[in-house]
């Protein structure tokens, strides 16, 4: 049975069209996008060092409860911030 995370990160891809390699990060991988998907707010240093490099947009999938501090946490980042169904919640700034 798949949990929380591989679900979220297979319906990211699919939105964007893309795959979710489970072996790779960041999770979500497409040629126009990047999204680190994690289940808590205070788990955000760890997703910036996994996205660190990274050309183009990226992102950081947290369940819906998160944002208000994911939100506080990423206000001077560049990094943007989704919900586990892919809705962008704050726009990546990183081009």
């Amino acid at each position: 049975m798949a949990n929380s995370h591989d679900v979220a990160a297979r319906r990211i891809a699919k939105k964007f069209g893309c795959r979710y390699r489970r072996d790779r990060s960041p999770d979500v991988k497409c040629p126009r996008i990047r999204v680190e998907v994690k289940s808590k707010a205070s788990e955000i240093p760890k997703a910036q060092r996994q996205l660190a490099g990274v050309r183009g947009p990226s992102y950081i999938a947290l369940p819906k409860r998160e944002h208000p501090e994911a939100l506080r946490r990423l206000s001077s980042r560049k990094t943007g911030l989704m919900n586990y169904q892919g809705k962008i919640t704050k726009r990546s700034t990183r081009k």
